[in-house]
């Protein structure tokens, strides 16, 4: 019997979000915009925020600093119910945080300081407790630098040991990421990358063509979400399958693959068939793309739900 339903272990970022930015204005002149947000972020971060809205008993594992970014992370956590008795605190360096500047249709380019996502780490003897969790998802891979490869590998191989339910995304991936990500695919029960992402590491552009490259180096269910196109599902057992997104209004595109990830697991957390679970990670993708930063407009598990049964839904491509 486990302690959470949840243990979300990784890149954890805060961040500072403005919106609509057209332009940065010259010299030391300032434009008016609508809305600034600070937020918990990160292919971790934002997914344990988003479980823990809907409703799972969620535990964060991660590294911020010991400055004042830090303390905004840990109690934001708390305040939405996250169990941050495993958030250490590194002093020599500032917590990981990111600028986004968003633009009217949604898209944010980004100014990020690495800063503790580099240093993040768990000692051998906190191992079991970080996996305390029916599932557990690692989510960062790429800007980990001091928990990427081996590390990474010795968490899942032990989750799997341990009975545990795996999930896994990463960020900014390039071909060079690759090396780091092939050894953990025999170790993971649900891929949850960008169709982008994926595409870069496999060298293939076709979905079914980069679901069934992932799969094939052990992977047993790949999901590919690719924005307003939906998502792509390559599950273990039967045949392969398109979703379409849900047509609404995009106000920020930050955080929708990682609440995607976190509709999955939800999902899971309930005993779900993947088809359902892709539905409604796809209802929680669409509630956090209609508000700023990563939980969006993203309230509980009943409204997500509702939007689930009653958003209208893209037509395909």
């Amino acid at each position: 019997m486990t302690t959470y339903d949840v243990s979300s272990i990784g890149f954890y970022v805060l961040d500072i979000l403005g919106r609509p930015v057209t332009r940065i204005p010259e010299g030391g002149r300032a434009d008016f915009i609508q809305e600034i947000r600070m937020t918990v972020a990160g292919t971790a971060g934002a997914t344990a925020v988003d479980c823990a809205i809907l409703g799972l008993k969620t535990q964060a594992v991660t590294t911020v600093g010991d400055d004042e970014m830090g303390d905004f992370l840990v109690a934001k956590m708390e305040k939405f119910g996250v169990d941050c008795s495993m958030v250490e605190r590194d002093d020599s360096v500032q917590t990981s945080a990111t600028i986004l500047p968003v633009r009217p249709n949604g898209e944010r380019p980004a100014l990020h300081v690495p800063g503790t996502a580099a240093t993040f780490t768990i000692a051998p003897e906190k191992l079991v407790a970080a996996l305390d969790a029916r599932i557990v998802h690692l989510g960062g891979t790429g800007l980990l630098k001091s928990f990427d490869g081996e590390p990474s590998v010795a968490l899942l191989k032990r989750a799997k040991e341990l009975g545990r339910i795996t999930t896994f995304d990463l960020i900014q991936a390039t071909p060079e990421t690759f090396r780091l990500v092939k050894p953990m695919m025999p170790h993971i029960d649900y891929f949850v990358p960008s169709i982008e992402e994926a595409s870069e590491m496999a060298g293939l552009r076709h979905p079914k063509e980069v679901a069934a490259f992932f799969k094939e180096l052990g992977a047993r269910n790949v999901l590919l979400t690719m924005g307003g196109e939906g998502v792509y599902v390559s599950p273990e057992d039967g045949a392969d399958y398109h979703l379409p997104a849900h047509a609404i209004d995009v106000v920020d595109t930050t955080g929708c693959g990682d609440s995607f990830t976190a509709g999955i697991i939800v999902g899971l957390a309930h005993g779900w068939p993947l088809r359902d679970c892709a539905r409604f990670a796809s209802a929680v993708a669409a509630k956090v793309a209609m508000g700023l930063g990563s939980d969006g407009k993203l309230k509980s598990f009943d409204d997500t739900m509702e939007a689930m049964n009653n958003l209208p839904l893209r037509k395909s491509a």
